[in-house]
């Protein structure tokens, strides 16, 4: 299993933009999105300054809305905005991501008094679509397409969040442990494989029963999962 390449420190190392609709929320959030899976890809690694005039070039943008989106990823933990010196990429502070792991663990909890039912069908048609793709990476380990599914399952959940204020802070958590998360699978990925496959089908289960308790405790099961596996890699002590 090849590691994904990390990149150098300059915004031309990252992959080529995504063609992305024209239109003010929709282009900005499409943008931040791709910079946002850039730095958890490490194709934007710790320490890398983003250059706001670089980033409105390749987008096709004016600095203004990729000033926006430096700041909503500040705001995330995921740069540092630095007077004199630019934007940089942060690193890991274990100690926060503990902290940012309860939290996650403890909207897992609540997350059953908010979901919208109505859209659990479509929820269990993704989820059948997820455990196919899943399963292909038994015969064909990649960790980038790993993360990817990884992340289209947070996306699926967080889809059925009805309460906004609790979806972006659902999705803005998950997101900030979501890279240091990737950066170890490669160390543990048998274990974290089956992982992935027992959350995948606990999901289509508790989703086939409709029920939402068991959804939000099966996403809680596997967060407290992937904490342990971190306490272990950065504490082994």
């Amino acid at each position: 299993m090849d590691r994904h390449q990390k990149s150098d420190a300059s915004t031309e190392a990252a992959p080529k933009a995504p063609s992305v609709r024209k239109g003010g929320r929709s282009r900005i959030n499409a943008i931040y999105q791709t910079m946002r899976d850039r730095i958890c890809f490490f194709e934007y690694p710790p320490t890398m300054v983003l250059k706001e005039v670089a980033l409105a070039q390749e987008f096709g943008v004016s600095r203004t809305p990729i000033r926006q989106i430096l700041q909503r990823l500040e705001s995330e933990k995921l740069v540092e905005i630095r007077d004199g010196v630019g934007t940089i990429v942060t690193g890991v502070d274990f100690r926060r991501l503990k902290d940012v792991y309860e939290l996650r663990l403890r909207i897992s909890e609540i997350m059953a008094d908010f979901i919208q039912k109505a859209n659990i069908p479509q929820a269990l048609a993704e989820i059948q679509a997820l455990i196919a793709r899943a399963e292909k990476l038994r015969e064909e380990p990649d960790l980038r397409t790993f993360w990817i599914i990884e992340n289209d399952r947070h996306r699926l959940l967080n889809r059925l969040i009805s309460n906004e204020p609790l979806r972006e802070l659902h999705d803005s958590l998950y997101m900030q442990t979501a890279r240091v998360w990737y950066d170890i699978v490669e160390s543990v990925w048998p274990e974290a494989l089956e992982a992935l496959h027992a959350e995948l089908a606990e999901l289509r289960r508790a989703l086939e029963l409709g029920d939402t308790r068991a959804i939000g405790w099966t996403a809680r099961n596997y967060i407290a999962y992937s904490m342990s596996r971190l306490s272990r890699h950065f504490d082994p002590t």
